[in-house]
């Protein structure tokens, strides 16, 4: 294996036997002189395929205790999904939880209600989350509010779902919504972001849970109804967004506009666009 270029001390770009691009994570393997041979593979404890530029960006940009953690719940995971699990859920895990702390640090406090009932529907994704919720307040000396159990559990979910050929109606849906958010933020968004792949993969999540008739509780409609009041473009943008899904009979209740708007707002403000000029 031939090592590349450094992203951090244990992450690395490299090259495999056959040729092909990947990173390569190892204790301590970005101390290296690169490019270099690596005769010893034991050095290596785990490697990421068909990873875009971005994400090796992502690697760069997240604090590798985070990483570790993440890691951690990777394999915890691979126990009892390995069959359909994706494992860039290693960088989604990571993004969500630094996300957490960020929101922490700031004193943002979001009381999201369990969504969609995850606890009932998806008990084998709920139970990885409570373990999760654990071994982040163990290694990172953070206690996450409860309701992040509910978001550690709906990226799992995500993960597998990506790992499935979205349908046809399913991506023209969400070009369809992206040339919306452009259009009425005044925005060019950059679909090579890390930003947009997540706000893609709960875009899809989304779409096939829309019609399973499941009543926004009173918590989300008062959230939707203290973020429409703090975020009222983006607001906009969704209720045109709403408009346009319903003329192809997948309907949004409160619950679901909510996530929508918070999804939004993280793809303006993180990086995954840019900004038009002005006229």
């Amino acid at each position: 294996m031939r090592l590349l270029k450094k992203i951090n001390n244990n992450y690395a770009l490299a090259l495999d036997s056959q040729g092909k691009q990947i990173i390569v994570e190892g204790k301590g393997i970005g101390f290296r002189k690169m490019p270099c041979e690596l005769t010893d593979l034991t050095e290596i404890s785990r490697t990421y395929y068909d990873l875009e530029g971005h994400e090796a960006n992502l690697i760069q940009s997240l604090p590798v205790e985070i990483l570790d953690v993440s890691g951690e719940i990777y394999e915890y995971a691979l126990q009892y999904i390995a069959a359909k699990l994706n494992q860039n859920l290693i960088l989604t895990l990571a993004d969500h939880i630094q996300f957490c702390l960020e929101r922490q640090q700031k004193n943002i406090q979001i009381k999201m209600p369990i969504y969609y009932d995850v606890e009932h529907l998806y008990p084998r994704e709920s139970q990885i989350a409570g373990y999760a919720m654990g071994l982040i307040r163990e290694k990172l000396g953070v206690s996450l509010p409860e309701s992040e159990k509910t978001g550690i559990a709906l990226n799992i979910i995500n993960s597998e779902l990506i790992s499935d050929c979205a349908e046809d109606v399913e991506t023209e849906l969400v070009e369809i919504c992206s040339s919306v958010i452009e259009t009425m933020m005044n925005i060019s968004i950059d679909t090579t972001s890390y930003s947009y792949s997540r706000f893609v993969s709960h875009l899809v999540y989304l779409l096939r849970r829309a019609n399973h008739s499941v009543a926004a509780s009173e918590q989300s409609i008062q959230m939707y109804a203290s973020l429409v009041q703090d975020f009222p473009e983006i607001s906009s943008c969704v209720n045109r967004i709403e408009i346009l899904l319903s003329q192809k009979h997948y309907y949004l209740n409160e619950e679901e506009k909510m996530y929508l708007i918070l999804h939004i707002n993280r793809l303006c403000s993180r990086g995954g666009y840019e900004a038009e000029e002005q006229t």
